[in-house]
């Protein structure tokens, strides 16, 4: 059980290095808003996750147990990009 939690947590972990290049070209080299940049962010996650666990599709739970995609602590990077992408349109609209 330990392996698992663990693997998941390290796949949930290299999803985030795998979109760290957005926010760089987006905020260092672009200058892009903060907003902009990190919602490009969210979506990449939400996307890399959904397509890993699309893999699993027939299988029950496929969508949000840790065997199946990236997970980091306890949720599924999905959630971590859907809150990502919430916290920068509310940060944008509240301006």
């Amino acid at each position: 059980m330990i392996i698992l939690l663990i693997r998941g947590n390290i796949l949930g972990l290299l999803m985030f290095v795998a979109v760290s290049p957005i926010a760089l070209i987006g905020g260092f080299l672009l200058k892009l808003a903060d907003p902009i940049t990190m919602c490009c962010v969210g979506v990449a996650l939400v996307a890399i996750d959904l397509l890993v666990r699309f893999r699993s599709r027939p299988s029950k739970g496929w969508l949000t147990q840790r065997e199946f995609g990236g997970t980091l602590f306890f949720l599924p990077v999905w959630a971590f990009g859907i809150v990502v992408v919430c916290l920068n349109i509310a940060k944008a609209l509240l301006r």
